[in-house]
């Protein structure tokens, strides 16, 4: 028993038990994973030049092609800004903070820990909460609410977990795009949180909309399925069909767009292998070896020197945008628009925060800032106490 039980072993999960630990009460965390937040390289904050909330609000919708909820985007965007405070994002030595363009954003926002703040932030999270949160390896397979608390039924396959109770609940199980059979997401996505939401009658939104990662390895076979950055086109990267023409009029594009524009080449005829050439020859080699560092490593282990040739790459379902319905206090809505007691949801498995498309670099940052939001609400609720 416990006050508040996160389902969810990525970021939004931790991020949400940091706020419950420091809020006094006790968490226990049941995970099946870690979902996609080792992977996460850097993050959207309005800190740089030229740069502002209301330009990172107008990005966010924009891309988000008018089917955005208002009132999350501008709660993402303004609470973005503290995360400045919070985290040694990497610095130039002039004291700037070093950035990077992703797509869709129209200037460069996105600030990153030696470019792996997702695997940094986990681990800095787990670090503190050491002996702080219980920690249970296993899914969910049921949640069922009485009276004024939750009981979740735990499934593990080695060894057996009694069922949890909790006044207060946040799912952050992630989206369900690993349900498909080519995609960079790992197998454990598969929508377990969106089934647990609605079992308790939730409302969901935009189900339809899933947004494709336009550079996702299909060779060499060791690397089929992981993602390639798309920031490398801001940095002198390019697409070639197998003629070794360049096809993407708009390098500033969305991720929809590019996508398609890498689909048509390939039903058209001019792919290789089922995708297209992604060229980062002409990225600088030290832009390459200090920014992409982890890229020209996971190649070079391939015997692909990607300073000297093209990797080859195909659009594949990176992130579901639609999920569990939810406020701007990560409440989890009804189709009446009232909150389920109790009950909260934060990051991929929630919808509406990023329409039919999501902003390059948002990712990070939606499980950041709603993941803390989630924790300290759940940590509000008083209606039953397990102590």
């Amino acid at each position: 028993m416990c006050d508040v039980l996160v389902v969810g072993g990525g970021l939004a999960g931790w991020r949400a038990a940091e706020a419950v630990v420091a809020a006094g009460c006790s968490v226990a965390l049941v995970a099946n994973g870690s979902g996609n937040s080792p992977d996460i390289h850097a993050l959207n904050v309005p800190v740089g030049p030229g740069d502002s909330v209301e330009l990172f609000i107008a990005d966010t919708l924009k891309s988000g092609g008018g089917a955005c909820d208002p009132a999350l985007v501008e709660v993402l965007c303004r609470e973005s800004v503290k995360l400045a405070d919070e985290f040694p994002f990497d610095r130039n030595d002039d004291g700037s903070y070093k950035m990077i363009q992703p797509l869709g954003c129209s200037v460069p926002r996105c600030v990153s820990i030696d470019h792996k703040i997702g695997a940094w932030a986990l681990a800095k999270i787990k670090r503190a909460l050491a002996g702080k949160v219980e920690v249970v390896k296993g899914r969910v397979t049921a949640l069922e609410a009485g009276g004024s608390q939750f009981t979740a039924t735990v499934s593990d396959a080695q060894e057996r977990v009694p069922p949890m109770v909790a006044r207060a609940v946040v799912i952050a199980t992630g989206g369900w795009c690993g349900k498909y059979a080519f995609s960079d997401n790992p197998p454990e996505l598969r929508g377990d949180g969106i089934a647990l939401a609605q079992s308790l009658g939730a409302a969901v939104c935009d189900l339809d909309a899933v947004q494709y990662e336009p550079t996702v390895a299909i060779a060499p076979e060791r690397l089929r399925g992981i993602p390639v950055i798309t920031t490398m086109l801001h940095e002198g990267a390019t697409f070639r069909n197998r003629l070794g023409e360049e096809f993407l009029p708009d390098k500033h594009a969305n991720k929809d767009a590019i996508s398609r524009a890498i689909r048509a080449e390939i039903e058209a005829g001019r792919g290789i292998d089922g995708g297209v050439w992604y060229d980062a020859t002409g990225v600088p080699r030290e832009i390459l070896e200090t920014r992409y560092a982890d890229t020209v490593r996971r190649y070079a282990a391939c015997g692909v020197d990607i300073t000297r040739e093209p990797m080859v790459v195909a659009p594949a379902p990176h992130t579901s945008l639609g999920g569990v319905a939810i406020d701007a206090h990560c409440r989890v809505l009804r189709a009446d628009g009232t909150p389920i007691p109790g009950l909260f949801a934060a990051g991929e498995v929630t919808g509406g925060v990023h329409g039919r498309n999501r902003l390059g670099g948002n990712a990070g940052t939606e499980v950041l800032v709603f993941g803390r939001i989630a924790g300290e609400s759940a940590a509000q609720v008083r209606e039953f106490s397990c102590t």
